[in-house]
């Protein structure tokens, strides 16, 4: 991550852009391109960076000829709090990385603490955690979508507004599960906070199958649009030889033909029960990236369906499991995995054997993903540059840990 500066020194990556096109050319041509060659900030307070993203950019006429991003200006120290909470108190945390995807992000952190402290899950709370996931995922896919198709702007605003409305839908069902919107705070260490309220698993159903026909709706308003096709097909390839480079996971590695997907890779919760599919792209560009998104909303679907049909009853939470959740993990150090919404969300945590991890570090998709744009976006065109920067679907609190 050479490339990626902190902002502790904002003015070191306009200098090293500087420098790098005085080394590219002789001094006489450094005077000929005076008026041609320009370096300019695409962020940090910019629409399409979707979030405080700067990414600094030599342009050459239209063409991209070099791109530096720089993070770190929205550093909460959210791995470093955790050495001064208990494991219990940690827990609303996790929510603030992928802030649109906060249960499946505090998935990620119990199920390590679990995992190094040998805390068994009930089965009926497996149960619950896979459907909380595959909702916040729909969730997610939608704001990623929505967002994406509004910076190309063959539609202005209007994708936005229907996958947003759809959005709330679920919000509502994980608000009615949870008591809150977006920071949720409803894993719990061996099961959930609370079981499902009453009435909550129909109205569940009634979105499943209110859902599927605003996908094709999504398509329609979209797929055969000249300016959508024009502005996707073929930019920003990413080839299978990259995604091993640089580690891409998630909806980005799966555009480009690579099957990776932990839920079958490295299967976890109930995912082995249930059935379904991985979907897979040709080309690895940003139409294949979409492409993908739209089909594991679909994939989701189907993926609650069959867990609300085989949700068995019983506790959501250990008995033994009461307040004040005192957890005390043998010392050790614990490493999972799991599918988020972006890609391989890892959580590490070593243990000293008292009441507070003695280190906590993620591995967040959109901080990996990171590394790979100045090699997308150099050479492209400035518009081309929004189209697929946003076909990668970044979150920044994921990247300013």
């Amino acid at each position: 991550m050479s490339d990626v500066f902190s902002n502790e020194a904002p003015d070191s990556a306009v200098r090293l852009a500087i420098e790098r096109v005085k080394a590219e050319q002789s001094v006489s041509d450094l005077e000929g391109l005076e008026l041609g060659t320009v370096i300019v900030n695409m962020g940090p307070q910019h629409p399409s960076t979707h979030g405080v993203l700067r990414l600094v950019v030599t342009l050459d006429g239209e063409v991209i000829r070099d791109v530096i991003p720089v993070i770190g200006y929205l550093h909460r120290c959210k791995e470093k709090l955790a050495e001064r909470r208990t494991y219990f108190q940690y827990i609303p945390i996790p929510d603030r990385t992928e802030y649109v995807a906060g249960m499946n992000c505090e998935w990620g952190y119990v199920r390590t603490v679990e995992k190094l402290a040998g805390i068994p899950v009930t089965r009926r709370a497996e149960f619950i955690r896979v459907i909380m996931a595959e909702l916040n995922r729909i969730a997610s896919h939608l704001v990623a979508i929505g967002t994406f198709v509004a910076d190309l702007a063959p539609l202005g605003t209007a994708m936005a507004f229907y996958t947003f409305r759809d959005r709330e839908r679920i919000l509502d069902l994980l608000e009615a599960a949870s008591g809150a919107r977006m920071m949720f705070n409803y894993f719990r260490f061996g099961g959930v906070r609370y079981d499902l309220p009453d009435g909550w698993v129909e109205k569940c159903r009634e979105f499943l199958d209110y859902f599927p026909p605003k996908i094709v709706e999504y398509e329609n308003l979209v797929n055969d649009n000249a300016i959508f096709l024009q502005r996707t097909l073929g930019k920003g390839v990413l080839t299978q030889e990259d995604v091993k480079e640089y580690a891409i996971t998630g909806p980005n590695a799966r555009a480009s033909g690579v099957k990776h997907d932990l839920r079958r890779t490295r299967p976890y919760s109930v995912y082995p029960e249930l059935d379904f599919e991985i979907p897979v792209g040709t080309h690895g560009d940003v139409y294949d990236r979409y492409q993908v998104r739209i089909a594991e909303m679909r994939e989701s679907v189907k993926i609650v369906r069959q867990a609300l049909d085989m949700l068995p009853k019983g506790p959501v939470q250990l008995g033994t499991l009461r307040p004040p959740y005192v957890i005390t993990p043998p010392p050790g150090a614990c490493y999972t995995a799991q599918e988020n919404p972006r890609g391989e969300y890892g959580t590490y945590i070593v243990s000293d054997g008292s009441r507070y991890p003695y280190r906590l570090k993620y591995r967040d998709p959109c901080f990996v993903n990171l590394q790979v744009f100045p090699k997308l976006l150099k050479g492209v065109k400035i518009a081309d540059a929004i189209a697929i920067s946003g076909s990668m679907d970044l979150v920044l609190g994921g990247i300013d840990r």
